[in-house]
């Protein structure tokens, strides 16, 4: 074809026509090589961004026009081969610029010509990345090298020193080799290991530490890529994927990362790192990252927290797009909008969450053949593959030509009438309405998508509810109006649960003989709910717990003939979210509290410790015996809180019980883990410190440890794997919930030290280099497993370093600095934080462990088993260390907090410490502590009136020790 055909038969012929006569004035042998004419006719049309930029360089023009570069695709050495040459002719930040450019040319204009697929571009494109990303790290890692030496690292198992490397993570869309044309590109990076230093010079300067060399290397990465030159930049670089995201380091080690994802891993990161791939670097460090994420990112087991999770995803999808800043029109929106490319992606990763451990062929980082592995495996039909698979690659073509326009990354369709039309004409429809028919075939394939995305996410029905006795149950409308009266307050829920505990859901019909019984103890359900704080949530409670336990008639019976189980099934329903779920996860939990463990049972040590080593002796995998060790855990839990909850128990005798059950299930768990490691029990001890050591474990405490070894009797490579495997076998997820996430930061040196640190390295540590505040966070310190001879050696050190010699005054005025700054990074702005706002809990605890630091002979003897603040607190004030006011202000204060951190962490097991401003909220916590002569309306100033008061005496005491 002449260019005269080829420009009447193109998208825009006017711009078309306008490129060649440019091209012909620049180049005007080029009209000779006709075979080029077709895809610089679809670079024209697709792209002003990239049209300007070529015309303007001719060298990059003759590279684009010469031999087979227009006309058939490149792999990963030829390119490699372009960056290399251009890097011999100019300085690596244009080569890098020239080198993207072109091939984007080349990728845009093949695509645009229909030379080839989207997904060959896509791929191609993302090598250009891959290849960029590696030789900048290249080029940063030569740079320092000449700077800093040599760099090498000892393995923690003691061998000799190895090369440490440095390595790059790709993620998201340039983890799955789809990478958008104008996107960011979402890395992380990674090195070998903190343990070492680079070699310096011949004159033994510059030796480096290795973290502080990869952090220059991962610097300078960034900026060759990231900096805006007059050429632009290569790409613009994200690295909030990294863990911490921006307040993280910029480049962890292996072990780092391990460690950060097996304690603290998120669900949102586990879904990012489905699309981890090495896209630069050391390939060794890089796989060797990712195989030690492998448990964490393919877990065996989802338990209902993660799942809920993976579907709340689906409203965060809905929230983000109507508040995104600059989304006009969503419905043009491809990615954000509903029906579009991110809700095709939830989807996939969404099945890869649940199945991936189960199918490997599933463990894939790119969508569409993750979209192929769910239709084999049966995970989706095959008509929503097709409307699947068939839109992404719909959407990825259009999301490309709405980029090439003008290189910028946006993914709505233009508004503008003529561009909307060229666009129709690029992505191949040839009506007489070209923009027309592309905004109804957008819209389609969008319906389709949200229509799966909707099945598959589809919101639990509206709980069927409705009880009461003015009128008959199925009388919504009178039943709500009677609830309402009551004071309910979501009446019409309620009304409509009664119903469905009385008549069944639809479609079910529960026997005659269960609907009598229910109408005879009904009404005690309602007097129960009344009396509760939330009383809507005893009758969601109680339909919800008859529907996961089966069995209508012979429950029915149970309550009507045992009236005192309906009271300790709503304290349940209404003060607890966490024991709520518990039960409905293990409804026969129940019986076991009604027969084998009765609530009048206090906590009981040794009976842990019977149950846990049973659950070890019996047969199956160590994923058996953890599912057992989680089954008595969350059933004890459960049954401790109840205690609580009916007054049976004291919140210290609560304290008392979490605290054995924690202790028993941990030593169990780093049993198995040597057992499994074949490791024994010799050699290496486990020190709970923070609450567990000081006996004042509550729901969703944090789980501080350290585990020391003797490196004379036990090699330290095999403790750490045992102790890698114990934080595995803790966290991990089981059909009855997962045990503790254990948080290893207190040992010597953070988490830039070893996991597991030698007896010798702790007298070095504790004898001379560790801070004076990690005397404070070490106080109540001691062994709770492992080898008692290797534990007692261990206190031995920690006593001397807690209690020798006394703080200076430079070194408490350190302490209450760093208390001022958990203050301010810790507190929200007008948030009643009552652990660490000013005033509150965590000031009362470091008054008490400040005094155990002067005062050794304060602390309680271990066989008391007492919990730590209060004990202390009583012992100070009968030695007259603390005046008397200030020892009656500390006690009110510490038993509200206590009570309040009671109620909101036992409604929900998580680290809660945050007084609610809601009214509603508030008023239904001033009920659940219940104080005598505060009411709701009085909560929140006797909160803060007392923290007021606790300040004025931290501060008093503060100041008499850092002046």
């Amino acid at each position: 074809m002449t260019p005269e055909e080829i420009v009447l038969s193109s998208a825009d012929p006017d711009t078309v026509a306008s490129g060649f006569n440019r091209l012909f004035e620049t180049r005007p042998q080029l009209a000779s090589f006709p075979e080029i004419f077709t895809p610089l006719a679809g670079l024209f049309a697709g792209s002003d961004y990239l049209t300007n930029y070529i015309l303007a360089r001719p060298n990059d023009l003759d590279w684009l026009t010469t031999g087979e570069i227009l006309l058939s695709s490149r792999g990963k050495e030829s390119m490699q081969g372009h960056i290399e040459m251009l890097l011999t002719a100019m300085e690596p930040m244009p080569a890098l610029r020239r080198f993207k450019h072109r091939e984007l040319a080349r990728i845009a204009a093949r695509e645009l010509a229909g030379l080839c697929e989207v997904t060959e571009a896509l791929a191609e494109w993302s090598t250009v990345a891959d290849i960029a990303i590696d030789t900048a790290i290249t080029i940063a890692e030569t740079k320092f090298l000449k700077l800093h030496g040599q760099p090498f690292y000892t393995p923690f198992e003691g061998k000799e020193e190895l090369p440490a490397r440095f390595a790059c993570l790709g993620m998201g869309k340039l983890g799955g080799e789809e990478l958008n044309i104008s996107s960011d590109v979402d890395l992380i990076y990674v090195h070998s290991s903190n343990n070492g230093s680079t070699t310096g010079k011949e004159d033994g300067s510059a030796i480096t530490p290795l973290h502080q060399h990869f952090v220059m290397v991962a610097r300078e990465v960034t900026r060759l890529l990231g900096e805006s030159t007059e050429d632009g930049s290569v790409f613009r670089v994200d690295l909030d994927l990294r863990p911490e995201g921006t307040r993280g380091e910029i480049t962890n080690s292996i072990g780092a990362m391990e460690v950060y994802y097996e304690s603290w891993g998120q669900q949102w990161e586990r879904q990012a790192l489905l699309k981890a791939r090495v896209c630069g670097g050391s390939k060794q460090v890089g796989d060797e990252t990712l195989r030690r994420l492998y448990p964490f990112m393919y877990r065996k087991y989802l338990d209902q927290r993660a799942i809920d999770e993976i579907a709340a995803m689906k409203g965060k999808i809905d929230l983000q797009l109507q508040s995104k800043k600059g989304v006009r029109n969503a419905e043009r929106n491809i990615k954000l909008g509903h029906g579009g490319i991110r809700e095709i992606e939830f989807v996939t990763q969404a099945m890869q969450l649940l199945y991936a451990a189960r199918y490997p062929e599933l463990r894939t980082q790119n969508t569409l053949k993750a979209l192929d592995a769910c239709r084999t495996l049966g995970l989706l039909s095959a008509p929503h593959h097709r409307d699947l698979r068939e839109s992404y690659l719909f959407y990825r073509r259009l999301e490309n030509r709405i980029q090439y326009h003008q290189l910028l990354q946006t993914h709505s369709m233009p508004e503008y009438p003529e561009r909307l039309k060229v666009l129709g004409k690029l992505m191949g429809f040839d009506s007489e309405d070209p923009a027309a028919t592309l905004l109804e075939e957008t819209k389609k394939r969008q319906k389709r998508v949200r229509n799966i995305f909707d099945l598959f996410f589809k919101k639990e029905e509206e709980k069927k509810a409705a009880d009461s006795f003015p009128a008959p149950t199925d009388d919504v409308e009178t039943i709500t109006a009677w609830l309402d009266s009551l004071s309910f307050d979501k009446p019409e829920e309620s009304a409509r649960a009664l119903n469905t505990l009385r008549n069944g859901k639809p479609f079910t019909h529960p026997s005659e003989r269960s609907r009598l019984a229910f109408d005879r103890f009904g009404p005690e359900i309602i007097r129960e709910a009344q009396a509760t704080p939330w009383p809507d949530h005893v009758l969601v409670g109680f339909e919800r717990f008859v529907e996961a336990r089966g069995g209508r008639d012979m429950l029915y019976e149970l309550l009507d003939e045992t009236r005192p189980i309906i009271k300790l099934l709503s304290a349940i329903f209404s003060q607890s979210e966490r024991l709520t779920a518990t039960l409905i996860r293990q409804p026969d939990v129940l019986d076991r509290m009604l027969v084998a463990d009765p609530l009048e049972r206090p906590a009981d040590r040794f009976r842990y410790r019977g149950e846990f080593r049973s659950a070890l002796d019996g047969g199956g995998t160590a994923e058996n015996k953890m599912s057992s060790l989680n089954m008595f855990r969350s059933a004890e839990s459960l049954r401790l809180g109840l205690r609580r909850l009916l007054g049976l128990s004291d919140r210290f005798e609560l304290m008392e019980g979490l605290t054995k059950l924690a202790e028993e299930f941990l030593k169990a768990s780093f049993s198995l883990a040597a057992f499994e490691t074949g490791c024994g029990e010799k050699g290496w001890a486990v020190l709970a410190a923070g609450k567990l050591g000081r006996r004042e474990m509550n729901y969703g405490s944090d789980m501080d440890l350290i585990v020391f070894v003797d490196d004379r009797e036990m090699d330290r490579a095999g403790v750490t794997l045992l102790t890698q495997h114990a934080i595995r076998l803790c966290g991990a997820y089981t059909p009855y919930g997962s045990g503790y996430a254990l948080d290893m930061r207190l040992r010597p040196y953070g988490e830039k030290g070893e996991l597991v640190p030698s007896i010798n390295a702790a007298e070095e540590y504790y004898g001379g280099k560790a801070d004076a505040w990690e005397r404070l966070a070490l106080v109540g310190a001691r062994p709770i497993a492992g080898d008692e001879a290797v534990g007692a050696m261990v206190m031995e050190t920690m006593d001397r370093f807690i209690t020798h010699p006394p703080l200076t005054p430079q070194e408490s005025a350190r302490i209450a600095e760093i208390r001022e700054r958990i203050a301010d990074e810790k507190v929200r702005t007008g948030a009643v934080d009552i652990k660490f706002g000013r005033g509150g809990l965590i000031e009362i605890e470091f008054i008490l462990q400040w005094l155990a630091l002067e005062e050794p002979s304060l602390g309680s003897p271990p066989e008391k088993e007492e919990p730590f603040t209060m004990s202390t607190l009583a012992r100070a004030r009968a030695r007259k260390i603390i005046s008397a006011q200030d020892t009656v202000e500390l006690e009110k204060a510490y038993v509200l907090y206590r009570s309040l951190e009671d109620a909101l962490r036992m409604d929900r097991e998580q680290a809660l410490n945050v007084i609610p401003l809601d009214v509603a909220a508030l008023r239904r916590l001033a009920r659940m502590v219940a104080l005598p002569g505060v009411g709701p309306e009085r909560l929140l100033g006797e909160v803060k009136e007392t923290m007021a008061k606790v300040r004025a005496v931290y501060l008093d005491f503060v100041s008499q020790r850092a002046q």
